[in-house]
């Protein structure tokens, strides 16, 4: 059943919420707190699809509450509605705002606006949720793309190169002119640089070990092979990780730190690179660290096709599975954490 949480500390505007979402919303379950901690409570536990949040309260103001809510990977998606008398205060609803809240409504509302800003607050969600059902989708799709052509490079070049490598090694050369002899020895190499490379690229569009044996066996190879091909030390620490996810979530988990591996190598001049992966109570962690140069805050701030597209397909990625992504500099290097509540799945 929808449910919409109603946070304020006065029982009475409690009781007048409650009053008007049973009469115009007879199909949601009215949730109450009467203070910001216990507003925090209820929004873990119900997932409302929507919360009215009052400023003014004791304890947890209404601004800490929405960046609690907002903060974490559990509620961030519910809209927020601020109901306070110090809406009429350009700078307080700025604040709200800044907070995290979508609207802001003044007391004393008009309950046909407050109704109003009820059905944008939910029309917004729906539109949300469209698309991050829409960007999950064509991930998939495009994951599917990426194993077709790797099973057709496997298939069909790859035999094709190892077959004409068999036959040109059959080729007996003791008889043939030294000209000729070397010319079919660079051809072998050459045949065998080629299949190396196919076999290379199919593993990098879509590793098989990813898909048999899960995301953490996945991620050592990959590591290992970053390790190896771009002389930068890797590291790898899993904690109390649980299989608990997907296996979409797992491939998006998967191309996520390659994107991250792969900014790394062109931009941080790291020497190292550092990956743990664990599971807490609420939900997955993924750290990926470096000791290179830093990042730019600028890019963090506006990731954009000039200067972040890597970080905006990332923050994307990492939305439309209900997670979420932060990263930014250290005093020696980078750090990006991906965190993903658990038994999420995929739309």
């Amino acid at each position: 059943m929808r449910k919409i949480l109603a946070v304020d500390d006065n029982l009475i505007n409690l009781e007048l919420l409650g009053h008007i979402i049973r009469k115009h919303y007879p199909d949601f379950l009215f949730v109450a707190a009467q203070s910001g901690e216990e507003g925090i409570e209820k929004a873990t536990k119900e997932l409302p699809d929507l919360v009215l949040l009052d400023i003014m309260m004791p304890g947890l103001d209404g601004y800490e509450t929405c960046r609690i809510l907002k903060d974490n990977v559990k509620t961030k998606q519910i809209p927020i509605i601020m109901v306070s008398a110090l809406g009429h205060d350009s700078s307080e609803r700025s604040k709200g705002l800044n907070a995290g809240a979508d609207s802001f409504l003044s007391k004393p509302y008009d309950q046909a606006e407050l109704s109003a800003q009820i059905n944008v607050a939910m029309r917004i969600k729906e539109y949300q949720e469209r698309l991050r059902k829409m960007n999950s989708e064509l991930t998939l799709v495009e994951e599917r793309e990426r194993r077709r052509v790797a099973e057709n490079l496997h298939d069909s070049l790859g035999q094709t190169l190892s077959l004409a490598f068999m036959n040109l090694s059959s080729i007996d050369v003791q008889n043939c002119s030294p000209q000729i002899k070397k010319t079919i020895e660079f051809t072998s190499s050459l045949l065998n640089k080629a299949i190396q490379e196919s076999r290379t690229l199919t593993y990098d569009l879509s590793p098989p070990i990813l898909y048999e044996l899960g995301l953490i066996p996945a991620v050592s190879w990959k590591l290992e092979q970053f390790e190896k091909n771009f002389q930068i030390k890797t590291t790898f620490k899993v904690g109390d990780y649980k299989n608990g996810q997907s296996k979409e979530n797992e491939i998006f988990l998967y191309r996520i730190i390659g994107e991250l591996l792969t900014n790394i190598q062109k931009h941080a001049r790291a020497s190292e690179v550092k990956v743990s992966v664990d599971t807490n109570d609420e939900a997955h962690v993924i750290l990926v660290e470096d000791n290179g140069v830093g990042i730019d805050p600028a890019k963090i701030k506006a990731p954009n096709l000039e200067g972040g597209f890597g970080l905006l397909s990332i923050y994307e990625r990492v939305d439309s599975i209900n997670g979420s992504f932060k990263i930014h500099p250290t005093g020696k290097g980078t750090r990006a954490k991906i965190v993903l509540p658990v038994n999420k799945q995929c739309d």
